[in-house]
């Protein structure tokens, strides 16, 4: 293998693609990224067997050939030679580079024991490069534990012209509905990690539209973005059927300015201590109570302006679940709708359609 490439050109790529290397892993060549040269363009890519990502990069291709290498070496050692011409030579197992008066070998293993990456993409579906940026309004709802793997993906789905992204972790749920355009038949639980990872190779490729599809036998998910392509084991398991859980009967309707509110919430946070971190909702007419109180540090009381309709009671929440509900909507103002001191509750940003968030009070004593 044997190619040239400008430093200034490589180092992007190796800083991306080395995110998704295994480091951690048993097999040590699960910490290296592959470099494969074919006649007409150089592609690197890393897998931790869960998520892998292949980049594909123009360069001088002299000789075709593959090997796999350390990825914080190479990536440390590009980052530090500066923006010159490299030239890279893979002697068996080992990968010169030449810069000027500068030459290094890095130790590398076989390309042949490098997992396969998935990258059949049958009957891909396009969608706007925006549609997909709305996941990051659901995220952070999804469960960090993987003691239940289903609830720690984003269930992505569309049956119509709408493509639905919904996220819960037991405690609280997150659904954005995007219109698509057209007519779209897609249905997939992919992890968390996937999407937090496709949002930032968004960040890099300047693309418009992004291609998903899933392997032949339906356990892989493949994202094209521009230059580069991501691709991910989907979670097994039945998501919770998340729309039989949506409140219908509301008794209680507060509209409130989203910064007055966050703000409050974020005073309350330094007296809800404890266990339950809780804040305490009581809609009365016209304005809206924020209470807090621990033994050990003390209490607070906030009042809001609110257009408040419907019955009065007071209403407790997890404080750090309804901070990260109000950090995620854009719009001034938010509807908060309750339909019961221990019933769940919507809250939706005002003038925004499709997104919404359920949010379960807290039971206190």
């Amino acid at each position: 293998m044997k190619f040239n490439i400008l430093q200034q050109d490589l180092l992007p790529a190796l800083q991306a693609v080395s995110r998704s290397a295994g480091f951690h892993s048993t097999l040590p060549v699960l910490s290296n990224l592959l470099l494969s040269v074919s006649s007409h363009n150089l592609k690197i890519s890393t897998t931790n067997l869960e998520i892998g990502v292949i980049k594909n990069l123009p360069a001088d291709i002299l000789e075709p050939g593959d090997i796999t290498v350390p990825a914080k070496t190479i990536t440390e050692l590009v980052l530090s030679i500066g923006p010159v011409k490299l030239e890279f030579l893979s002697e068996g197992d080992t990968l010169n580079i030449s810069a000027g008066k500068f030459k290094a070998k890095i130790n590398g293993i076989s390309a042949t024991e490098f997992p396969v990456i998935p990258t059949s993409n049958q009957n891909p579906v396009n969608f706007k490069r925006k549609i997909l940026e709305q996941i990051q309004q659901v995220l952070f709802a999804a469960a960090a534990d993987e003691g239940r793997p289903t609830l720690t993906g984003i269930l992505t789905q569309s049956a119509s012209s709408k493509l639905d992204f919904v996220a819960t972790d037991g405690f609280r749920l997150a659904h954005r509905q995007v219109s698509v355009g057209k007519e779209v038949h897609f249905k997939s639980l992919i992890p968390k990690r996937t999407f937090e990872e496709v949002l930032r190779v968004l960040t890099e490729e300047a693309v418009e539209e992004v291609s998903i599809s899933t392997s032949k036998d339906q356990n892989q998910v493949i994202f094209q973005i521009g230059g580069t392509m991501i691709s991910s084991r989907l979670i097994e398991g039945n998501f919770p059927a998340w729309e039989k859980i949506i409140p219908e009967d509301i008794k209680t309707r507060i509209i409130v300015e989203k910064e007055n509110l966050l703000h409050a919430i974020k005073l309350a946070s330094v007296f809800a201590k404890g266990e339950a971190n809780i804040v305490t909702l009581n809609p009365l007419p016209s304005k809206l109570v924020v209470t807090s109180e621990a033994k050990e540090v003390g209490q607070q009381e906030n009042e809001i302006e609110s257009e408040v309709s419907g019955e009065n009671f007071p209403i407790a929440f997890n404080v750090k679940f309804l901070t990260d509900i109000l950090q995620s909507v854009s719009s001034t103002q938010v509807l908060i709708e309750l339909s019961g001191a221990l019933s769940a509750s919507l809250i939706k940003p005002v003038g925004l359609e499709g997104l919404e968030y359920i949010l379960m009070p807290v039971r206190t004593s």
